[in-house]
């Protein structure tokens, strides 16, 4: 049986028969015969619905992960009729061998992924329509085919009753976290929560489910800034809450807000950066993000393939994409990298050209201790935009394709 989300089963045997059958008959009592028609319960009841006898069984073919209800029956046309009676729900069914009966509650258009090759299997779609009744009685009548009376949606979602088609009796309109036609899915990430949004979606605050705490976490989501690119933030601090986040290498759990999402003071635990990397395949840091987006002056982007920014336990030359500091940049050149124990991660401008390729930028930098750049900060240069001011704001971020 495939991935069931509720079972309702009869046992067959012989002996059993004709008290299987009897319970089929008790669902079906008020269908028309053969399924003929039976009528939507909008207002003044000018719409009716129909159930078809012609739906084309696919051999060996099945939708995974879709069935809500299992019965015993024995013939294909009895798993029809109670898909048929399941109103506000079925929208397709499927048979296991000759008596294993399984409703499911989307169709192999709607769910294209989910439809693979099963051996023992039997698919058939579900035709439902409409018939418009020969008066306007009720044209201009909100609908209630009483769909919602079910409670179809999870997780706190407000159901809405629709009118429109046969097939689609009802909306799910989704809380924060949460998506799905029932709202059964929990958000995993940002790149996730694009893939779902049936529009372009908005570059903003969203909350994500981490499924190893089960709990729900905040971050931003920045959808639009580069073009290909879907950007998870990581760690968000102003100059004048460094001292929170200067002795904090990425290696070190840390997180600091992450329910109560600030731009001047925030970061994900080590084990949801950890599963973010998983599947990204960059990473970058951004100045004052929170109010100009993203200016590429003093800005870096790297591979996460060439660099893993939650290990980096030393000071060494690293290759990046592209840095851009007080104007100098570079595209595919090493640059000094930083993050030790007690130190957050970061590029000393003004040492780092005497160790690596990237060297344009010491024209201007701040001697003494050598200028940190996107992180560190005991050494500061006003021209930085990241610690221009004291409310200057850093970031990091995890990106994907």
């Amino acid at each position: 049986m495939l991935q069931h989300k509720s079972t309702i089963g009869i046992p067959f045997s012989p002996y059993k028969e004709l008290i299987t059958m009897r319970v089929i008959h008790i669902l079906l009592v008020f269908i028309l015969h053969n399924l003929k028609t039976t009528q939507a319960n909008c207002q003044e009841r000018c719409e009716q619905t129909k159930g078809r006898t012609t739906d084309t069984g696919l051999t060996n073919r099945a939708l995974v992960g879709h069935s809500f209800k299992n019965f015993t029956v024995n013939k294909p046309f009895d798993c029809h009729r109670l898909c048929f009676v399941e109103k506000c729900r079925c929208q397709a069914y499927q048979m296991k061998g000759k008596h294993s009966c399984e409703l499911l509650d989307e169709d192999r258009l709607a769910a294209r992924d989910d439809f693979v090759e099963e051996q023992g299997y039997e698919y058939y779609d579900m035709s439902r329509e409409y018939k418009k009744a020969a008066h306007n009685a009720c044209a201009n009548q909100p609908c209630s085919n009483r769909c919602c009376e079910e409670n179809p949606c999870s997780n706190g979602a407000t159901c809405t009753e629709l009118c429109h088609h046969a097939k689609q009796k009802f909306n799910c309109t989704c809380p924060h976290g949460f998506f799905g036609k029932f709202c059964e899915k929990r958000i995993l990430s940002c790149k996730q929560l694009q893939l779902q949004a049936e529009k372009p979606k908005r570059s903003t605050v969203d909350t994500l489910y981490d499924p190893a705490s089960k709990s729900f976490y905040e971050t931003f989501c920045d959808f639009t800034s580069e073009n290909g690119f879907v950007w998870t933030l990581l760690e968000s601090f102003s100059v004048a809450n460094n001292n929170h986040f200067k002795a904090q290498p990425f290696y070190k759990d840390y997180p600091v807000n992450q329910n109560s999402f600030k731009w001047n003071k925030f970061r994900l635990s080590l084990r949801i950066m950890n599963s973010t990397l998983s599947h990204s395949s960059h990473f970058r840091a951004t100045c004052n993000f929170n109010t100009d987006g993203l200016v590429k002056t003093d800005y870096l982007r790297g591979k996460t393939t060439e660099l893993n920014i939650l290990l980096l336990n030393s000071r060494q030359c690293e290759t990046l994409e592209y840095i851009n500091i007080r104007g100098h940049e570079a595209y595919n050149v090493s640059v000094w990298m930083v993050q030790e124990k007690s130190v957050h991660i970061h590029t000393d401008s003004h040492n780092g050209g005497s160790y690596c390729q990237f060297k344009s930028a010491l024209n201007g930098s701040k001697g003494g201790g050598g200028e940190d750049n996107f992180g560190l900060y005991v050494t500061i240069n006003r021209k930085h935009r990241c610690s221009s001011e004291d409310s200057s704001t850093t970031q990091w971020w995890f990106g994907e394709q």
